[in-house]
């Protein structure tokens, strides 16, 4: 009886050893996709990274510009709530005249992708 069982066990191992080695190959075939798609990966990340220096760079130089800009323009962008629209008008229809800018504190982009923006008080002077 021992011997009649034998070959039943050899069959058994047998399959579990062709079991093992075909998951070895397709973990090997896994693994080998998986180092492909981390490299390509690590190349878009690194073509991102240069694309957003370049971005950088060259809102840097824009900067400049817009400063040159609202200096021969003598006109300037300001941040302000919907309901002082009308103050800002009563102030320029009244004549006065903007004396002071006080830096707020604090970056208004809050970390939503617009940082750098900054706010000022506008301080005016009604005309004598």
């Amino acid at each position: 009886m021992d011997e009649k069982r034998r070959p039943v066990i050899e069959r058994i191992l047998k399959r579990i050893e062709d079991h093992v080695e075909e998951y070895r190959a397709q973990e090997k075939t896994r693994q080998a996709e998986a180092d492909a798609r981390r490299a390509e990966l690590w190349e878009e990340a690194a073509e991102r990274q240069r694309l957003l220096a370049e971005a950088v760079a060259e809102g840097e130089g824009d900067r400049a510009s817009i400063e040159e800009m609202t200096k021969q323009q003598r006109v300037v962008f300001v941040l302000h709530r919907e309901d002082l629209t009308g103050t800002l008008e009563d102030f320029a229809g009244e004549g006065d005249r903007l004396v002071k800018v006080v830096p707020g504190k604090g970056d208004f982009g809050g970390g939503r992708g617009i940082e750098g923006i900054k706010g000022s008080w506008l301080v005016f002077e009604a005309p004598e």
